[in-house]
């Protein structure tokens, strides 16, 4: 294998992520790239990714995290995975403490599969239950039981992960306050170290999506989702988890480091059709076209759906939007030295506003969402980002 680490700046460390976006049914609610594949589609797949590793420049980096996520990675055989792992352990210089996660699916995995991905190195586990009601989980187009989801919980617990997530969906259609209480009440009990709580994000191209266009679609109105929201913050703080970023909670050192790099904007590579990468101030998005993925891959010319370097401005604002989303915020005073721009003539209207707003909050320097700040994250991001965009000239 080539050893050339090129383009990660002196110091940087990766972040590594795989995407398989092999399924066994296609949710009602997904908007990532993952599909249906026979078992031929499968080899042919991993033997394009795997070639997309072996031709990477930066092989040799020093890497922080590994996270194998789809689709659903646990449809992969145990000597798959091993084959997958053992290739990116060749190409990448794993920190000793590296975080390696994996997504797994109630239903795809067995005792024998929970205890081969914990003998593979995986010490964080990510299970997709999204509700623990069965007429929930019809409705999203989910294939396993909410029994099944106890199971796997068990089984990884058996197998010695200390690091489970848990992902669950609220808002939901025709979903209660106490429908939502009960789910969330299931998952506390199980007691996993992290949980990762959404509000369902209707996507055009989904058949949710062609459900919403038609009108057929029955949403909880906003403030009955609003009210699941603060319910998620409520109960998991009573139950000793801390909420680290705008949908995510964790008892206290179970933060998702993968994740974190996302939201503090440091370098990730992404391998794998569809797969996001960001290194050295460039961001760019793999092909989303199957063939041509598998076509180009062993080439070592994977084909990119999109590209960009920001503009300083617009890069500042981008990385405000992301910290913002954690508990540590950011700092005004570090952004303006990173990027050479002073923050008040580009933000300061707005931030007056929003504090003014009770969105935000000042202390120590750093920036945070209040708590109806995380209820308006979204109005917040827009917010900045208008401003941003009014400093800097269209071509």
């Amino acid at each position: 294998m080539r050893q050339c680490c090129l383009g990660v700046e002196e110091g940087k460390t990766l972040s590594i992520y795989v995407h398989i976006p092999i399924c066994a049914h296609k949710c009602y609610y997904c908007d990532f790239y993952s599909r249906p594949v026979d078992s031929q589609a499968r080899v042919d797949y991993l033997k394009a990714v795997c070639a997309e590793i072996e031709n990477a420049r930066w092989i040799g980096s020093p890497a922080r995290s590994l996270y194998i996520g789809g689709g659903t990675p646990s449809l992969l055989t145990g000597d798959e995975i091993a084959h997958l792992v053992a290739l990116l352990e060749e190409a990448f210089a794993f920190q000793p403490d590296a975080e390696w996660t994996v997504e797994c699916n109630p239903g795809t995995v067995s005792p024998a599969c929970c205890d081969r991905l914990v003998e593979l190195g995986f010490d964080r586990i990510s299970l997709g239950v999204q509700s623990f009601s069965e007429s929930q989980l019809r409705r999203l187009g989910r294939l396993h039981s909410a029994q099944q989801s106890l199971c796997s919980f068990r089984w990884f617990r058996e197998a010695g992960c200390e690091n489970i997530n848990l992902d669950l969906i609220f808002g939901l259609p025709d979903q209660t306050l106490e429908e939502w209480r009960r789910d969330l009440e299931q998952a506390l009990e199980l007691a996993p170290e992290h949980l990762s709580l959404y509000g369902l994000t209707i996507e055009a191209g989904t058949p949710f999506g062609h459900l919403q266009q038609i009108g057929a679609l029955r949403q909880p109105p906003e403030e009955l989702t609003a009210a699941m929201y603060e319910l998620c913050m409520d109960l998991s703080t009573a139950a000793g988890y801390e909420q680290y970023e705008i949908s995510n909670y964790a008892f206290p050192g179970f933060e998702c480091r993968h994740n974190l790099v996302y939201w503090r904007n440091e370098p990730y590579l992404g391998f794998g059709i569809s797969a996001a990468s960001y290194i050295d101030g460039v961001r760019w998005t793999n092909t989303l076209d199957w063939d041509s993925y598998l076509r180009r891959a062993p080439q070592g010319d994977v084909p990119r759906s999109s590209e960009e370097r920001l503009p300083p401005n617009l890069a500042m604002a981008e990385e405000m939007m992301l910290r913002l989303r954690t508990r540590e915020g950011v700092s005004p005073k570090e952004l303006s030295q990173k990027y050479g721009i002073r923050f008040e003539s580009c933000f300061g209207e707005s931030l007056m506003f929003l504090r003014k707003e009770g969105l935000i909050s000042l202390r120590n320097g750093r920036l945070t969402l209040t708590r109806r700040g995380k209820l308006l994250a979204d109005e917040v991001c827009s917010e900045f980002l208008h401003a941003a965009r009014e400093q800097v000239p269209l071509d």
